[in-house]
């Protein structure tokens, strides 16, 4: 997910994907948050939504943006294919992790 966000905005069904295929026998949902508060608390990832200026980040700590995305999840079911609002957009030193990956 972090090496696809060097070049774009990534959904956040990319993350669900990734927590529903490295939970390891534990709930996929549980993992998810997990991974997401880690990612956005280190600062590799912002999220928000799209508007016509292009990425617009959401304000707030990680629990109120984690918070929010779970939210919004909820809402479709965990099928965010159904609307959701959320994105993602790496930061500086989620480019530099994303490099590391594939160096």
């Amino acid at each position: 997910m972090l090496i696809e966000g060097l070049d774009d905005w990534v959904p956040i069904d990319r993350l669900l994907w990734a927590a529903k295929e490295g939970a390891a026998g534990r709930p996929w949902q549980a993992f998810f948050v997990e991974l997401l508060h880690f990612l956005v608390g280190n600062g590799s990832i912002r999220i928000g939504e799209l508007a016509e200026e292009g990425f617009e980040a959401w304000n707030g700590g990680t629990e109120e943006i984690v918070q929010l995305v779970v939210d919004d999840l909820e809402r479709l079911d965990w099928d965010p294919r159904l609307g959701s609002r959320a994105w993602i957009s790496n930061t500086g030193a989620g480019d530099e992790l994303a490099r590391s990956l594939t160096a």
